[in-house]
């Protein structure tokens, strides 16, 4: 069977926290993979099997604030609206099958290149284009409209990014479910033993709004009440971060809490280790910011054999498995959040098992990416097959 050509666009290609995207493309079997991206940064994801276009213009990245450094960067801004033509130009000589645009912004931008590869048009939606994009900028519900027609198929992670799709005019036909996923036999699993009444919490995620890091806090305090011999580790920076240290110290809890700036993603299973359950209770924000999916953060802990407690937001219920491998509760609820921590506390070591197996066991059947990227490839098949 021929391989398959498939053109990845994205707008930046990318950032530590996407590592899920490169997993699944290079999990994809049989396909030439082509990255493009109007800017690329130089320290992730790169691997001889891919080949990569980048625009011989760049802007010059620092915070020097000269006037030519503006004006050549603002030049810049504006040149980079014909990166499209420059990739179609570079592929004339080559029969591309697909381009697969990730995050909608991408795929609006690459519409026209699409039309010119002549090639099929997948676009994947992911988290902030969900909602956020056309809350904030009302204009890209007429883009949206514009895409839904043009392009040919469009992947969501989960049956909740489907219906907001289809919510949004977008014609059921071309909405297909593909999830995402991790490189299962690359994580260890850690058969954790945990003793009753004790409980070592963790969050590694960006400090953002939907995080939901400050209803964590909120829910331990409440929790501290009946459990007293709790912890509770974050692993991350950002713009809240301030606001949840703050609340830390109000609540006089510094001695229970621990801040940590960041792991290194190829430590992050041997960190996981230490601690019993992951919690991340992800919200909605008043700008309809949102995970959109659910956070891949959610698979990594699960896959080494820890259970979540999060909440019932987006595809987050098709992750976690309520009352399997975790516990979810209504966002922004922390009365029922804080039970579910008291709950994982008083849980003895047999009960407690359970949930480590059932964790282990849910994302080797249900997230396995080189599954799920064959399943990708699959519509990649059918769509080139339909014509």
């Amino acid at each position: 069977m021929d391989k398959i050509t498939v053109v990845h666009g994205f707008q930046q290609y990318l950032d530590y926290t996407e590592n899920w995207a490169y997993k699944l493309i290079k999990n994809i079997p049989d396909t030439k993979t082509i990255i493009i991206a109007k800017e690329f940064l130089r320290y992730n994801f790169y691997t001889p099997e891919f080949e990569y276009i980048e625009f011989p213009v760049k802007r010059i990245n620092t915070k020097n604030k000269k006037l030519w450094i503006k004006v050549f960067n603002r030049f810049v801004y504006y040149l980079l609206k014909t990166y499209p033509r420059y990739v179609r130009n570079l592929l004339s000589d080559k029969k591309i099958d697909i381009l697969h645009s990730h995050f909608a912004y991408a795929g609006y931008d690459y519409i026209k290149l699409a039309k010119m590869l002549k090639a099929k048009h997948i676009v994947s939606f992911y988290g902030l284009d969900y909602e956020f994009l056309p809350y904030s900028w009302p204009e890209w519900n007429k883009k949206y409209f514009e895409l839904f027609k043009e392009a040919d198929a469009f992947i969501c992670e989960g049956r909740h990014g489907a219906q907001i799709l289809r919510q949004k005019g977008c014609p059921p036909e071309k909405i297909h479910i593909v999830k995402l996923g991790v490189e299962i036999d690359k994580i260890p699993f850690y058969q954790r033993k945990k003793e009753k009444n004790q409980l070592k919490l963790v969050q590694v995620a960006s400090f953002r709004e939907k995080k939901g890091q400050i209803y964590t806090v909120k829910a331990f305090h409440k929790a501290l009440e009946n459990c007293p011999n709790i912890s509770l580790t974050f692993v991350g920076t950002g713009k809240t971060r301030k606001e949840v240290e703050e609340l830390v110290e109000k609540l006089k809890i510094k001695d229970k809490v621990k801040f940590i700036d960041v792991i290194d993603y190829t430590q992050l299973y041997e960190f996981l280790k230490d601690f019993h359950v992951f919690i991340q209770p992800s919200v909605y924000t008043e700008d309809r910011d949102c995970e959109g999916g659910a956070p891949i953060a959610l698979l990594d802990a699960q896959a080494t054999g820890m259970p979540v407690i999060s909440t019932f937001h987006c595809d987050i219920p098709e992750e976690v498995i309520h009352g399997k491998t975790g516990f979810l509760s209504p966002e922004k609820d922390i009365d029922k959040l804080a039970k579910n921590i008291e709950f994982f506390c008083k849980m003895d070591n047999d009960m407690y098992r359970l949930f480590v197996e059932n964790a282990r066991k849910h994302i080797q059947q249900e997230y396995d990416i080189k599954k799920n990227a064959k399943k990708l490839q699959e519509l990649y098949r059918e769509l080139l097959k339909n014509g």
